[in-house]
Parts: C-alpha cells; structure tokens; sequence
C-alpha cells in the first residue's frame, strides 16, 4: 500500500500517465462505465513494478461468470460453515447477514460494490534479501498481536491477511472508510470500496533511489492468503446479494500524484482457484452432500 518514493515518482510516473489510462469513471452511476464485469476487467489490470500497469485481459472463468449477479449463498448458510470451520464472523469484516457500508454524504447512498485488493509493501528490508521464513508462524509480520496494522496514522484497511491466511478485522465491512487516492478526492465516493490488506515484505531496487520499496517477493502471495482473501471476498458479497466488482488499489490511483504500486505479483488464476474451491465447498454443504 506504500506510495512509491519520491525520486521514482519523478522519474516514472509522469511518463506513466500519458501512457496508461485510468478506468473511465463516470459520476452519475457514482463508479465507473461500464456493467460489473467491464469494470473489473479494467480495474484488475496486472499491476508491475513502479505502478505499471499491464493490458486488460479476460478475467479468469469463475469470476468471469459471476462478478456483478446474484451471490447465491444465504447468510445462514455461510455463517454456519464459518462455525463449523471455527472462524469468526469478525475475522471475515463482521456480520454475514449485516449491510455493507454505503458511500456517504447522499440521500440515498448506494451501498458498496468494489472490492479493493491491496498489500502493505511493509517491512522495507531495503538492500537486505528478504528473509526465508516470511511464510512461517516465526516470522513477526504474522502475528497480528505483535505487529498489529491498526496501530499508527494514515488511512488504514477494513481487514488485513498475513501470510498464513489469519486475518485481523480493524474496520467492519459495514464501517465507511477510505485508503486510495481516488476515494480522497471525491470524498463522496467513501463507503463505495471495501478495502483488504495482504501482508507481502518489499525491498529496494538497486540504484532506484534511496529507500524505495519497489521489490516484491514471487510468488507475492501464499496459497493461504489467496484462499482467506477469497472468503473475504464471498462474505462481502454475500452481504451484498451479488458478487462485488474486485479491483486493485494501483488501478484506482492511476492518473494521481504519489499513487501506489499494489498489489505485486498477484495471481488471479490462483485467486480464482480459491473462489472455486471454497464455492463449491459452500454449495455442497447447502445441499448436504
């Protein structure tokens, strides 16, 4: 979620925007053009280093099928595999049969309907090679109660995922609350997105500038983290009634001064395996199969 630093923001991004286009926004619909599913295509475009974007591309087929109608899953039936798994409705952004935020300062506020992947980029080991066990209980970014991301200033997430796929709740999914750019210049536009954290490490490009966050680990995610981010995922829409429009933080900032660069090397095939898996978990268990 970090800002790319200074120098490579002056060095890159300028060019950057006149070659890549934000998603076309239109304020009427209080989003962007488009129905869901062209929305997504856009707002998921594969984010590389320095905030370059790649082209839209066809959305893997679970989401492809989906984002943008009817969820399908009753909140019964979610909250009693949540309990059946041992997980807590706050470690999912609340309440399963709760409404989500609704964009504010409107009369007749639309409730949310993006879904915002992001990673923190933290801790910058810098020139340091990034440790071997970042994906292990003993490393600290994976205890919540060590390092817990709600603690300091700044704009902060709804729910944050470490890399064994705990997740921590700071606000409700029902809680309005803005962490991009864009939602901080039209402020109208908070409570429309659903913000979640992926705790991923950084380190520097060499002679990128003092400091700069812009090297990510490959693969940037665990299989935990992909499969938790899915429930997530299910649970907001589900709270919704349809499926929400996913998106990446990096996309929403396109076009804004000091955007940001997450999330790095995220795989939507695998992101999409975990929908499918945990889907078709929920639909057996629904009809007692």
């Amino acid at each position: 979620m970090k800002r790319l630093p200074a120098l490579l923001l002056c060095l890159s991004l300028p060019a950057l925007a006149q070659k890549q286009a934000a998603c076309p926004y239109a304020a009427w619909k209080s989003g962007f053009k488009g129905d869901a599913l062209a929305q997504a295509t856009c707002l998921l475009r594969p984010v590389k280093l320095y905030a370059r974007l790649g082209d839209s591309a066809p959305l893997p087929d679970f989401l492809a099928a989906r984002i943008g109608q009817r969820a399908g899953i009753a909140p019964a039936r979610l909250r009693a595999w949540l309990a059946e798994q041992g997980i807590a409705e706050a470690d999912v952004g609340g309440a399963v049969d709760a409404p989500l935020s609704r964009a504010v300062g409107r009369l007749a506020a639309p409730m949310a309907r993006y879904f915002v992947i992001h990673d923190t980029s933290y801790p910058n080991f810098l020139l340091e090679t990034i440790p071997d066990h970042i994906n292990d209980a003993s490393w600290d970014f994976n205890d919540f109660s060590l390092r817990n991301p709600a603690l300091g200033g700044g704009p902060k997430g709804h729910v944050y995922v470490n890399r064994l796929g705990g997740s921590l709740q700071v606000r409700d999914f029902g809680t309005a609350s803005f962490a991009s750019k864009l939602e901080k210049d039209k402020p109208s536009l908070t409570g429309l997105f659903l913000h979640v954290e992926l705790v991923q490490p950084r380190n520097s490009v060499p002679g990128g500038g003092k400091g700069n966050d812009g090297l990510a680990p490959d693969p940037g995610f665990t299989p935990a983290q992909y499969d938790r981010l899915a429930l997530l995922y299910i649970a907001a829409s589900v709270r919704k009634g349809t499926w929400l429009i996913p998106a990446f933080h990096a996309v929403l900032d396109t076009g804004f001064a000091n955007g940001h660069d997450d999330p790095q090397n995220f795989s939507l095939s695998e992101w999409s395996a975990s929908l499918s898996r945990l889907y078709a978990a929920l639909r057996q268990a629904d009809t007692g199969q």
